[in-house]
């Protein structure tokens, strides 16, 4: 089996839409980092999964340390280098104005945990790095804990974790009420729902959707077109509700605004949106019939997916740049699209420089290396899924 670059177009589709959320022209672009989970939470699930079935015991050691080797080279140059260049910023100019105050916990990865306190100085050039922060705090953990699980629990034990992970929000919903250094205490109702939002704990259910994508019949059964739509139509149905009902709800979410505050949406929507986000993965490996999976057969989408790492990782500097001199051009018809086209083309540019110049220096560092006697992966008994899945893995 060959690498998915239908999934590398859903990527871009993501990255894109979370562009145009940050440029505040589509309110439920956030939506985006959801389906960026639960894509993390299937292909290294799968890696995990499928090595553990592959590889004896004795190799457990070495084949997490080369797992992490490869996930430190894929993340952590683009991830540093972009701090060091926001770095030089504050040191030569003077902003973002708050990272001498905010580095620590960018280079800890811990910005998710520090969104939650009411000191916390936000700058739209560093904020949107929460999410690869949560991401590499379930990098610490998920692979454990699939690795150690007896084999013929993991399905019930992902399972519990669905209802689990909703407890875990409300649990998460009212520590932030409650502790008064913290933004929901005595905060609004979107301030009370960010716990809900950004710690890692919350997001469980979306990475158990991703691994519960690695069973065929799930896969299955979710890349069913009416399973696609009929969950896709429970989204805009219960959104356009909440507008009706809400009245701080505006049409241009569709219900859907960031942090999910109002009608207790913060503990249930997100687990409706992983759900859709497995839907449509599942579809796609699978080769589902739904016609609104076409989209993903776009080789311009699957380029950008290939380089939606870069593409998400830089475009707020390239929107704050956007945003200081948009001012400076007379007002027309369609102005904030054409600066949306001007921003997302940009981006473009320099997340495909940075792949090809920058990331793929690191990219080649990961290539198997020949087997040695620590290390001998089995490579006649391991699936062809297997190789799939760390394809995938390589650009994710």
């Amino acid at each position: 089996m060959k690498h998915n670059y239908q999934l590398d177009a859903m990527r871009a589709i993501a990255a894109l839409a979370i562009i145009a959320y940050h440029y505040t022209l589509f309110p439920c672009g956030w939506i985006g980092v959801q389906f960026f989970f639960v894509l993390s939470g299937f292909l290294i699930s799968g890696i995990i999964i499928k090595n553990k079935k592959a590889l004896p015991s004795k190799q457990t050691g070495a084949f997490f340390k080369d797992f992490y080797k490869r996930r430190v080279l894929r993340l952590f140059p683009l991830y540093f280098g972009y701090i060091g260049i926001l770095a030089l910023f504050n040191f030569f100019a003077g902003k973002p104005e708050a990272f001498d105050k905010e580095w620590p916990w960018l280079v800890t990865y811990s910005l998710n945990f520090r969104w939650l306190y009411q000191d916390y100085s936000f700058h739209m050039v560093y904020g949107h790095l929460w999410s690869l922060a949560l991401e590499w705090q379930f990098y610490l953990i998920w692979p454990f804990f699939l690795w150690f699980v007896p084999q013929k629990r993991i399905t019930p034990i992902l399972l519990c974790l669905l209802p689990l992970s909703m407890l875990i929000r409300v649990l998460g919903y009212s520590v932030n009420e409650h502790l008064p250094y913290l933004v929901g205490y005595n905060g609004g109702a979107t301030a009370k729902a960010l716990a809900a939002y950004v710690l890692p704990f919350s997001h469980i259910d979306a990475f158990v959707f991703g691994a519960l994508l690695c069973k065929v019949k799930v896969r299955r059964f979710l890349s069913r077109p009416q399973v696609i739509y009929s969950s896709m139509a429970m989204v805009v149905v219960t959104g356009l509700l909440l507008v009706a009902l809400i009245p701080t709800y505006n049409l241009g979410a569709i219900g859907w605004p960031s942090n999910l505050p109002k009608a207790y949406q913060w503990i249930w929507g997100y687990s409706l949106l992983n759900f859709i986000s497995a839907a449509i993965i599942a579809g796609i490996i699978e080769k589902g019939r739904a016609r609104v999976l076409a989209l993903s057969r776009s080789s311009l989408l699957q380029y950008l997916g290939k380089i939606s790492y870069g593409i998400y990782v830089y475009h707020p500097i390239v929107i704050f740049g956007m945003l200081n001199v948009r001012n400076k051009v007379p007002q027309f018809t369609g102005k904030v699209i054409v600066e949306l086209i001007i921003v997302i083309s940009i981006t473009i540019v320099i997340a495909h420089l940075s792949y090809e110049y920058f990331e793929k220096r690191f990219l080649t560092k990961r290539k198997p290396q020949p087997a040695t006697n620590e290390f001998k992966p089995q490579v006649n008994k391991v699936p062809a899924e297997r190789l799939t899945l760390e394809l995938q893995e390589a650009n994710n």
